[in-house]
């Protein structure tokens, strides 16, 4: 039976999940009383790349926002695992040669993320911008600009408005770096609009968490919302233990098709670009027995989906990753509660990790 939503909330994560609007509304504001300053030490760097970085689901975001950067022109752009540069920063030295890294981390404390950092510092001429939603990190101790966000700190592990606020952040740097005005009004626009989202599909998402036997999830899904994808698939699972994969669209033929059966539950983030080839995806992945959630520029459910959530048509196709990253945390908890598993205490991994 659905959740009365007009009830408080009986979850912490409950409340981060379904509060995420003013913590976005928050940092929207702050990053933007923060324009000037971040613009002078652009200004002022002399920087020749950026390199995104971060650790598991802050990597995955990393590479959505190395993509977003890459489509607006001017710069050279990567993005690395922290753990991949501690391990081989002499593989990576020269292309990081001056390079300026933007750092997501949750804790601020990881030991990879701190020794790539420090690595890149030291060993290529990096700099470095931290977002961090913990004050005082060691993090922001040794990088020369830092996003401290306390307002987005989840207290649980699962990672729901501080990944949200950091796709937001992200972008918002990249519109900064890259003079794109029209995506700068559209974060804050989405951010303004996330509260309408929430509460228009949250009694559907919630009807898709707790309905039938899925006991795997695959999301699907290309272009800048792919790393996003693939952030959501490992929020989702954590938060409702049950295994979680990522493909992109047309690649799931060739990757995860053989996983997929009665028990799947496969999200397609549908691209707007094309109807056909993807019409005859979803209907092989039907016929394979999969229930389907669409996230979609369509308002009508034209892929004869379990459920469609239209995305807001926003000019810039990642601004509709905010509204798409909170409905898939939405169905990962509503499935951890149908299952009877506390969502507060599903993940059970550590704040961060000390090597």
């Amino acid at each position: 039976m659905p959740r009365n939503l007009e009830v408080l909330a009986v979850y912490r994560i409950e409340d981060e999940l379904f509060s995420q609007h003013i913590s976005l509304r928050q940092t929207c504001a702050y990053l933007q009383g923060e324009e000037n300053n971040i613009k002078d030490f652009f200004a002022l760097s002399g920087f020749f790349s950026v390199t995104f970085t971060g650790c598991g689901l802050m990597f995955a975001l990393c590479r959505s926002a190395e993509l977003s950067l890459k489509l607006r022109g001017g710069l050279t752009t990567m993005s690395y695992a922290s753990g991949d540069l501690m391990l081989n920063m002499d593989y990576y030295r020269d292309m990081l040669n001056g390079t300026l890294l933007i750092v997501p981390s949750r804790s601020g404390q990881t030991t990879e993320v701190l020794s790539a950092v420090q690595k890149a510092r030291a060993e290529a001429g990096a700099q470095a911008i931290c977002i961090c939603p913990q004050a005082g990190s060691r993090l922001a101790d040794i990088s020369d600009f830092a996003f401290e966000m306390p307002w987005i700190l989840d207290e649980t592990v699962c990672t729901t408005r501080t990944a949200s606020n950091v796709y937001l952040t992200n972008l918002y740097i990249i519109g900064l770096l890259s003079g794109d005005l029209v995506l700068l009004d559209e974060l804050r626009q989405a951010a303004t609009n996330q509260e309408e989202f929430i509460n228009l599909y949250r009694a559907e998402l919630e009807g898709i968490g707790q309905s039938g036997t899925w006991n795997k999830i695959i999301v699907v899904a290309d272009g800048e919302l792919a790393g996003l994808a693939q952030a959501g698939a490992i929020v989702t699972g954590r938060m409702c233990k049950i295994p979680t994969f990522y493909s992109n669209i047309m690649d799931i033929r060739h990757s995860m098709v053989s996983l997929i059966d009665e028990n799947t539950l496969v999200i397609v983030v549908v691209s707007p670009l094309d109807n056909t080839y993807q019409k005859e995806l979803l209907h092989e992945i039907r016929c394979r027995g999969a229930q389907i959630v669409t996230m979609s520029s369509n308002k009508e459910n034209v892929f004869g989906a379990e459920l469609n959530v239209p995305l807001p048509k926003y000019a810039n196709y990642a601004v509709r990753g905010i509204p798409l990253l909170f409905s898939m945390q939405a169905i990962a908890f509503n499935k951890a509660i149908a299952d009877g598993i506390d969502p507060d205490k599903a993940d059970g991994s550590p704040l961060w990790v000390k090597l």
